[in-house]
């Protein structure tokens, strides 16, 4: 059975906003001073903490801090600037929000793991506070439209790299390996089982985001086997290029799981081809295909245009990108390529 405490009545705040309500905090952000310096900020409303929320598909706060904390992305900055508070005080905000500071309030990772669960909720509430924001002639310079289209993306409740993924909560996190972060989380705060497990899944589920979209990034969003770069239908929540692990996300341990040297980005033609092990990469990153793959081409109608005149010879890489590391691309040759022409 499920803990209770008065921690899903101040929820409420939070989830049932009328519209006059979000105008209220909006203004009170608005008639806020600049903070002194060394005086204690005031508490962050409703408002900034949903926004806060928002914050997590564009970064993972817990990469930055007080020594590249400048080099959060603009989105940051911004509201840092109409909130009247720093930086570092929102992604601080952000490390409450998803439990992994255990001294903060339990309200705060159970309006996580609440929205966790109900992304159609978050989108109302992220669309109704920009909504009202343009009402009070609070434009685009002020409060910026960081997740796009007014909610449209976070509705959708898309992250980016899932198909690597379980889609069992209960599956991926024990494949995650987090099961004492997990038992931390519920003594700190004490969710509940299902909530706490929905927080952990947003968790890892974000992780895995995060390295998608640097491994999309690195590779200047395209295929690295054939050159097809969809960046205009990316930005509308295509799911034509994906970015997927060298050596897989179920054997790759913590750290491998977040190296973006090893990723590479393709189009769903060649990243199932490279998964599935019928082409690798090899020395020189030269482009290799499965005896059973060049059996295919030369017998099989339609094979040869996309894997023997699409599929490049060398990996296609931007000049500044970092370059696979060789032990993930050993990993592949010696445990998933197919090197012989059975099947």
């Amino acid at each position: 059975m499920e803990r209770q405490d008065t921690g899903e009545e101040g929820l409420q705040r939070y989830l049932d906003l009328p519209t006059q309500m979000i105008r209220t905090y909006l203004l009170a952000i608005l008639a806020r001073p600049l903070p002194e310096p060394g005086r204690r900020q005031e508490a962050f409303n409703p408002v900034e903490t949903l926004l806060c929320y928002g914050l997590f598909e564009l970064l993972n706060p817990h990469r930055y801090g007080g020594r590249n904390i400048d080099q959060v992305p603009d989105a940051v900055k911004s509201l840092a600037l109409f909130f009247r508070r720093t930086a570092g005080s929102i992604t601080n905000k952000m490390l409450n929000l998803d439990g992994s500071r255990s001294h903060s309030s339990r309200l705060e990772p159970l309006l996580y793991a609440t929205l966790a669960e109900q992304p159609d909720l978050y989108a109302s509430l992220y669309h109704a506070i920009l909504s009202t924001a343009r009402d009070i002639s609070l434009g685009e310079n002020a409060l910026p439209d960081f997740l796009h289209g007014l909610g449209e993306n976070a509705k959708r409740g898309e992250l980016l790299g899932q198909y690597e993924l379980p889609s069992s909560s209960q599956h991926l996190l024990r494949e995650a390996g987090v099961q004492m972060e997990l038992e931390r989380v519920d003594q700190a705060f004490q969710l509940g089982d299902r909530l706490t497990e929905k927080l952990m899944e947003r968790r890892v589920r974000l992780v895995q985001h995060y390295f998608a979209r640097d491994v999309l990034r690195n590779c200047g969003y395209t295929c690295v086997f054939c050159g097809f770069s969809p960046y205009t239908l990316l930005k509308t929540g295509s799911s034509l290029l994906r970015a997927s692990h060298i050596k897989p996300w179920a054997v790759s341990n913590e750290r491998e799981r977040v190296d973006m040297r090893n990723g590479l980005a393709a189009c769903p033609m060649h990243d199932a081809a490279f998964d599935q092990g019928y082409i690798a990469v090899g020395d020189f990153y030269g482009v290799l295909r499965s005896g059973i793959l060049q059996e295919s081409i030369m017998k099989d109608q339609g094979v040869s245009p996309y894997f023997a005149d699409l599929l490049s010879e060398n990996l296609l890489l931007p000049a500044n990108a970092q370059r696979p590391l060789s032990h993930y691309l050993e990993y592949h040759l010696q445990h998933i390529f197919r090197v012989d022409a059975s099947i």
